[in-house]
């Protein structure tokens, strides 16, 4: 795509964004300014990192929102929702650009449901276990499953691995468990594994936001099933910094370091589950 198109678009839908979130800010009345500037401002950073790299958005958002004060259950399908409607957006603008194929002839998208499939054990374990686990016990493991998803990008960002579709398959599995827990902890694993197995970067990072909206959507749907809910206070301002950044993150990607970038990822992805996991205890 052309690339003044492709800006055409990218505005068109900025612009769609904002007169949606106008509309729910003014349908719901109970937002406080604020927090709705802090959310879209933390979401959009968040998500831009998410849709140019592949990871991020729940990895990071989920402990921050745990530090600011939200509880779990509020966040884990708010999060959830938002990032399937960000993870179509991304998908849908890295196809535009040519940053991925996946269209049903393209070479990607065979791939991409290999993940998307791969999702539906991990991710009805997951659910199980967040509706059933006790807070102190889900926010522990939502830290140590942040703080080894951190570790693991720093310590294999270096290794080959030989491509097979059983280890996209069971990788889709534990990340999709992640998922479903703590509403992060998918790209980190799902898109590290695709480029550590020959993958394209761009490629994979494409990729990885077509199934996890698949993800997302699988474990929302199960977690409100199980009785949970999704906090319009917290979703309608996530939901408008996320989908705002997505056209800027695909943009952007062409232009960014990889590496550099998933180091800076893995280091803050630690920070993060050390400290949800030092609040978490007594």
């Amino acid at each position: 795509m052309k690339q003044g198109l492709y800006l055409l678009k990218s505005a068109g839908w900025i612009i769609l964004v904002l007169i949606l979130f106008a509309v729910g800010f003014w349908w719901h009345g109970g937002i406080d300014p604020k927090y709705a500037l802090l959310l879209i401002g933390l979401c959009f950073f968040c998500e831009l990192v998410d849709s140019g790299l592949g990871m991020g958005y729940g990895t990071m958002l989920t402990p921050a929102l745990l530090l600011l004060g939200y509880e779990v259950r509020d966040i884990v399908p708010t999060v959830l929702l938002s990032e399937l409607l960000s993870g179509f957006t991304a998908a849908f603008f890295h196809h535009e650009i040519k940053n991925v194929q996946l269209g049903f002839k393209g070479r990607d998208f065979g791939p991409a449901v290999i993940l998307a499939a791969g999702s539906v054990v991990g991710v009805s374990a997951g659910v199980f276990i967040a509706v059933n686990a006790s807070k102190t016990m889900l926010n522990l493991g939502i830290g140590f499953i942040i703080l080894f998803s951190g570790l693991l990008v720093i310590l294999m960002s270096r290794r080959a691995i030989v491509y097979r579709r059983w280890k996209m398959l069971l990788l889709a599995t534990v990340a999709s468990f992640n998922k479903a827990v703590s509403g992060g902890g998918y790209g980190p694993l799902v898109t590290s594994g695709q480029v550590l197995s020959g993958v394209a970067g761009k490629s994979a990072v494409g990729i990885t936001s077509f199934a996890e909206a698949f993800t997302c959507l699988a474990a929302v749907s199960l977690l409100l099933m199980q009785g949970g809910w999704i906090s319009m206070v917290i979703f309608i301002p996530m939901a408008c910094g996320a989908l705002l950044s997505v056209p800027f993150a695909v943009f952007v990607i062409k232009q960014t370091n990889e590496n550099r970038l998933k180091l800076v990822i893995g280091v803050i992805t630690v920070s993060m589950g050390i400290l949800t996991i030092a609040k978490a205890l007594p």
